[in-house]
């Protein structure tokens, strides 16, 4: 009776193993990536931001803020 029991839980174990990959290969091909932003820095406070929330001016400085762009780029100190 000894083989018989470990023959059918190899099965049972086998056919898990099987199942949980399978659910777990649809599930990732399912998932969406991310998108990719290109981060910008802000001329005046030197945060980084995605271009895409960022403010640009006529002089193709980044700001992160309309108030940060009305004080102009800064150096860094």
């Amino acid at each position: 009776m000894g083989l018989p029991r470990f023959i059918l839980f190899a099965i049972i174990i086998a056919g898990g193993l099987w199942l949980w990959r399978r659910i777990k290969q649809r599930t990732q091909a399912t998932a969406q990536p991310s998108p990719v932003h290109t981060m910008v820095c802000c001329a005046h406070c030197h945060v980084h931001l995605p271009e895409n929330r960022a403010i640009q001016d006529n002089q193709q400085h980044w700001f992160c803020s309309s108030a940060h762009r009305s004080l102009g780029p800064q150096s860094r100190d």
